[in-house]
């Protein structure tokens, strides 16, 4: 049997036009007509069984299964729901995804997907438009940094393609104890953060002010989002905001002895444990770090004042926009052989109710939706994150790329050999412009 050929990311935008004449003739399959329709003359009437697939990642698996059994999903319906992996690899699942539908098929109906996937999904015309079915509330229940996030993230040409259930992002830790003993105050500012190396900093035992997980894929881009978030702007613009935020990383490595060089070459893995060895003073990290230090394999050594979270420090555009968030969300398939089922899903995850719900079950449904956080535990750290970051209007938009995913391998590579002293800041900068002129 031969083998399918090797579809590039660019041939898949490329081929939308088609997918999207095939998933309209797939949607008049056979398979979505109902079953009274399709019973030969003088046999007996057999109602058609309901059923629905749901791909998640294995960190929402039994979270997922938890809230189906408890809000008793197929009780009120009458759909029977699978839930099943997918894979926690974007380029795994996209490849996936793209050859059961370019063959007319789908792995499953629904799947909960990140950012960048559902940015090429609902560009290639892959998944469905999820106005129509989403309940006419719903976005008054969003914060307004929410609402704004979706807008970017979750929508193309102005119509919803994920609804999001999970909202997370860096978050600021520091060793409160060191910070106290020494007799100096958490960074509010770059400058202020530079400063940290010449406090903390000492080569002879391995201690740092400050590490980050910026191996490259996907790493190094979060960070100099983030960073260039800071300055005013976006990496992708490659304009003064990203110069003096690359600067800025150069000077912290190379100038200021504040942030480890290793960083080049390490994952939030490495990172983690790097804290937790007492290696590092302080460090932006997401919110797993918070599970990683609290688990009982850290129990000997966990104290809240090893890892308190604070807000981020201030640069040079202002406090709004000082981190950023990161969703997960559920879209549906547009070659779901179960779309019905699949649209009464998502509109039933997106209900005011099952998403306070989904929170009580697991913190992996845990957003900044105002039913969410009002039912949320106060006392638990997450949620008191969560809220003091809204609360304090820190939060901007992850910055945009149409074609995230390519453009994330230029900024990577360029900066990576910017900051490994490669290449001068300027050849950097114009590489990188000429390089993201190509993807338009």
């Amino acid at each position: 049997m031969p083998t399918s050929p090797k579809i590039t990311r660019r041939d898949f935008i490329r081929k939308a036009g088609a997918a999207a004449a095939g998933a309209a003739l797939a949607a008049k399959a056979p398979g979505l007509v109902s079953a009274a329709s399709t019973q030969p003359f003088g046999m007996p009437y057999i109602k058609r069984q309901r059923n629905v697939r749901i791909a998640v990642g294995g960190w929402a698996e039994q979270n997922m299964k938890d809230l189906l059994e408890k809000a008793d999903f197929t009780g009120q319906t009458g759909i029977n729901v699978e839930v099943v992996l997918r894979s926690d690899v974007k380029e795994t699942e996209l490849t996936k995804i793209v050859g059961a539908v370019q063959a007319g098929t789908s792995p499953y109906d629904v799947i909960d997907f990140e950012d960048e996937l559902t940015t090429t999904l609902s560009q290639a015309n892959y998944v469905i438009g999820l106005d129509d079915i989403l309940p006419a509330d719903m976005w008054d229940d969003f914060s307004p940094e929410m609402v704004a996030y979706s807008n970017v993230w979750s929508k193309y040409n102005g119509e919803t393609f994920r609804v999001i259930h999970n909202w997370e992002m860096p978050i600021w830790w520091y060793r409160k104890d060191w910070f106290d003993e020494r007799g100096v105050d958490v960074p509010t500012t770059w400058e202020e953060v530079a400063a940290m190396g010449e406090v903390f900093t000492d080569p002879d035992t391995g201690v740092w002010a400050t590490e980050d997980g910026l191996i490259k894929g996907a790493f190094l881009n979060v960070y100099l989002a983030w960073i260039t978030l800071q300055a005013g702007g976006s990496p992708f613009d490659v304009g003064e905001p990203y110069r003096m935020a690359l600067q800025y990383v150069y000077d912290l490595m190379h100038t200021h002895n504040t942030m480890n060089p290793a960083s080049l070459q390490k994952d939030y893995n490495q990172v983690n444990g790097d804290y937790a060895a007492d290696k590092v003073a302080f460090m932006r990290q997401w919110p797993f770090f918070g599970d990683f230090v609290r688990s009982e394999a850290n129990a000997e050594w966990f104290t809240e004042e090893k890892a308190t979270i604070g807000l981020p420090p201030v640069g040079p555009g202002g406090p709004e926009g000082s981190t950023y968030p990161a969703a997960w969300g559920f879209g549906i398939l547009r070659t779901s052989p179960n779309l019905e089922e699949a649209k009464e899903l998502v509109s039933w995850l997106a209900s005011t109710e099952i998403a306070v719900e989904a929170m009580k079950v697991g913190f992996w449904f845990l957003n900044a939706r105002k039913s969410v956080l009002a039912a949320a535990p106060q006392d638990n750290w997450l949620v008191q994150q969560l809220q003091m970051y809204t609360d304090a209007g820190v939060i901007g938009v992850r910055p945009f790329h149409p074609r995230f995913v390519e453009a994330l391998t230029v900024i990577e590579d360029n900066a990576s050999a910017y900051l490994t002293n490669q290449m001068s800041l300027d050849d950097t900068l114009d590489q990188t412009r000429a390089q993201l002129e190509d993807l338009e």
